[in-house]
């Protein structure tokens, strides 16, 4: 029987990424670890200090709350390290299988919760012909870009919108990040944020209708 062979590492600029990863997870699960465990010992306080049936009731009622909470919590836990260890893992191959496209990057919006809008300029002589938009870190803040425009190697199997890149900046620095179709992507933030006003105003009637009641 043919033993597994070892994973094989990262590559050697994602490997700081993927240690932020593990460092911030770990941060995470002693925070909630914390949360759960000093609620719990602040109800038993309670409870045997005061003596009362109905506190020893209650203490027994949110540990039954616990249950259910610290396997969601776990469960989340478990989807976050799997989304992230992806992305370190699709990067990884990029680099790996993908030859480099030297571009000029430059950030054409401030950070937001989907990321930072940048522009790709391909340098002279390079294709395509034509600038491309990324969302760089769209899921999670690892290293964000730099305001000024640099020179970076970008790693792509297809400059398409929805395909994942990397951009290797001149440090060696990764920015993980995907391409979009800039009409596509002002339509859907576009969208978004009349569904955000509508929201708010159906709130506002609906504060105003029954608390005039």
């Amino acid at each position: 029987m043919n033993p597994i062979p070892p994973a094989s590492p990262l590559h050697s600029s994602l490997q700081k990424l993927a240690a932020v990863h593990r460092r911030r997870l770990r941060r995470l699960s002693l925070l909630l670890f914390l949360a759960v465990a000093g609620t719990l010992l602040f109800e038993m306080m309670i409870a045997f200090t005061s003596q009362d049936g109905t506190n020893l009731l209650l203490l027994g009622l949110i540990g039954l709350l616990m249950l259910p909470l610290v396997a969601l919590l776990g469960g989340l836990m478990w989807y976050l390290d799997h989304r992230l260890a992806r992305s370190l893992n699709t990067a990884d191959q990029l680099l790996r299988d993908c030859a480099p496209q030297a571009f000029r990057l430059a950030s054409i919006e401030r950070a937001s919760r989907d990321g930072v809008l940048a522009m790709l300029h391909p340098l002279a002589g390079h294709s395509p012909a034509e600038p491309v938009h990324a969302l760089i870190n769209p899921s999670f803040r690892w290293s964000p870009p730099p305001r000024r425009e640099t020179e970076v190697q970008v790693h792509c199997r297809e400059l398409r919108p929805g395909n994942e890149l990397v951009a290797l900046q001149p440090d060696g620095v990764p920015l993980l990040g995907k391409v979009v179709d800039r009409t596509a992507y002002d339509r859907q933030r576009r969208m978004l944020r009349i569904a955000a006003l509508v929201l708010l105003g159906a709130a506002l009637v609906g504060i105003g209708v029954f608390g005039g009641v």
